[in-house]
């Protein structure tokens, strides 16, 4: 019951029973001596908050790890003896999910915890309005990369923090055999289930709400442009899909958008 009231304090009533109705059936390894360490790779805009208490109660994770850490914004731990877990999203998807919810806290909510948060970037949110008019003014006429719009990118949070950003730094130690699995936004529920045994349907973090658009509402330029801006997160993709990380059916739905 401790265990209970500590989950309560955590993550709220209403999110600690269904995680207590799942601990309940996880039996953790006592006196066993578990020696792999699970670091979670939470790439922001991902479904990583709700994977985060999931790990709680997995009986993979319990059964397998002396330890889970998580990385985040921070940035990833590059440690050759570790097991590895991602959550991943289409780039597109994710960098239209970022700037929406960004433009929701910062300018829309004006949250008080957020407008100043990370310096410049109400300014570049309110100049735009939306990712369209920013990804379409990435790059000239001229075919150049614009940096001063670049620079403004960059100043959103999550955008700045790509998935490359958190990818990179591993690609000298990932090995089929020390990456636990890739679990993707767009199919969380069942990616949990196979991944780490647990259900995800009754545990999700809050959502965007506010966020009435799709990629499918951006215009071609736009996307040409992403997905040109976004290569090395796309090429990162390409290499977990090389190690084998990733079958053929998640590498299309990451890389194209096609679920």
């Amino acid at each position: 019951m401790r265990q209970f009231f500590l989950l309560v304090s955590t993550c709220g009533e209403g999110i600690a029973k269904g995680l207590w109705s799942m601990l309940k059936g996880v039996r953790l390894r006592e006196n066993v001596i578990l020696p792999k360490k699970l670091q979670f790779v939470h790439v922001g805009k991902c479904g990583g908050s709700t994977i985060s208490k999931l790990l709680l109660v997995s009986p993979v994770v319990a059964n397998r790890y002396s330890s889970v850490y998580e990385s985040h914004v921070d940035g990833v731990v590059v440690d050759s003896e570790c097991d590895y877990l991602f959550c991943l999203r289409n780039p597109i998807a994710r960098a239209l999910s970022a700037f929406e919810w960004r433009k929701k806290l910062v300018l829309n909510d004006a949250h008080p915890n957020q407008v100043n948060r990370f310096s410049g970037e109400a300014r570049v949110l309110e100049s735009y309005g939306s990712l369209n008019n920013l990804a379409r003014s990435l790059y000239g006429s001229d075919g150049f990369l614009r940096q001063n719009v670049a620079r403004d990118f960059d100043l959103i949070h999550h955008l700045r923090e790509s998935i490359s950003f958190y990818l990179n730094p591993l690609v000298g130690v990932l090995h089929r055999s020390n990456v636990l699995g890739v679990i993707c936004q767009e199919t969380l529920t069942q990616d949990c289930r196979e991944i780490l045994d647990v259900d995800a349907s009754s545990v999700f973090e809050r959502r965007n709400e506010s966020r009435s658009l799709s990629v499918s509402d951006l215009d071609p330029v736009v996307l040409a442009n992403l997905k040109r801006y976004l290569i090395q997160d796309y090429s990162c993709i390409s290499q977990l899909w090389s190690l084998g990380v990733l079958d053929d059916k998640k590498f299309a739905m990451l890389m194209f958008g096609n679920s």
